[in-house]
């Protein structure tokens, strides 16, 4: 009998070793949880303090309002609608170009370029119109295939090439020689003068009757052609 006494002394006194051992393997567990979020915290914190120095928008509040935004832009089903008041002045001022468009390409069909910095377009190859339908005057030119087939196809125009005023408009317009080498100019009503590259040549004037009031350039035409359209007063 006391032999099985001091055996069940013994299995008591295991039992409450292994639950001690438990306990302490969880509250060990628990604290390492806590020291984690609380330094999972800190770091936050300091990377706040960091990029958002004391005074300034916190990452919190940034989400919230990052939040707050798209809530409102997902609801929103009405458009922000703006007045807008235009300027009544009748002082018109424009800036009028001399440019050309030019179409590159060659007799012999283009090939791929893989170490090119960037993708070329692949054109086929193509030979200048044998009889060309295109107008005389300047306006428009076809130069032929050089020694490795390259030529091209060039037409000038005015940019701006149509302009709006009000009838009583006082307008004022500066050429500008950007492409071209020379240019001879006329508004209609107003004069002619010459135009080189790098040159600006100012004209101004009293648009009183409405209709449309022509600039050429004498060079190259038919196509450099601009418009001014005058609208007529409206009534009172």
């Amino acid at each position: 009998m006391i032999i099985k006494m001091n055996q069940k002394k013994i299995i008591t006194s295991k039992k409450a070793h292994l639950m001690a051992v438990v306990v302490i393997a969880a509250s060990i567990v628990v604290a390492t949880m806590i020291s984690g979020i609380n330094n999972s915290q800190n770091i936050q914190k300091a990377m706040a303090e960091e990029f958002y120095p004391s005074g300034t928008t916190t990452i919190t509040e940034i989400t919230s309002e990052y939040k707050t935004e798209s809530a409102d832009s997902n609801n929103s089903t009405e458009a922000t609608t703006k007045t807008v008041n235009p300027d009544q002045t009748t002082n018109k001022e424009f800036w009028i170009n001399t440019v050309h468009f030019d179409g590159l390409t060659n007799i012999n069909a283009a090939v791929k370029c893989d170490t090119c910095p960037q993708n070329t377009p692949i054109h086929p190859a193509e030979q200048p119109p044998v009889n060309s339908t295109i107008p005389t005057g300047g306006g428009f030119r076809i130069t032929e295939p050089n020694k490795v087939g390259a030529w091209d196809f060039r037409s000038f125009t005015f940019s701006p090439a149509q302009l709006v005023v009000n009838q009583g408009d006082k307008v004022t317009l500066h050429f500008i020689g950007v492409q071209g080498a020379h240019h001879v100019v006329s508004v209609d009503g107003v004069g002619t003068f010459e135009l080189k590259r790098g040159q600006i040549n100012t004209v101004s004037f009293v648009a009183n009757n409405p209709g449309i009031i022509k600039y050429v350039c004498h060079v190259h035409l038919p196509n450099m052609v601009g418009q001014i359209l005058v609208l007529p007063k409206a009534d009172i």
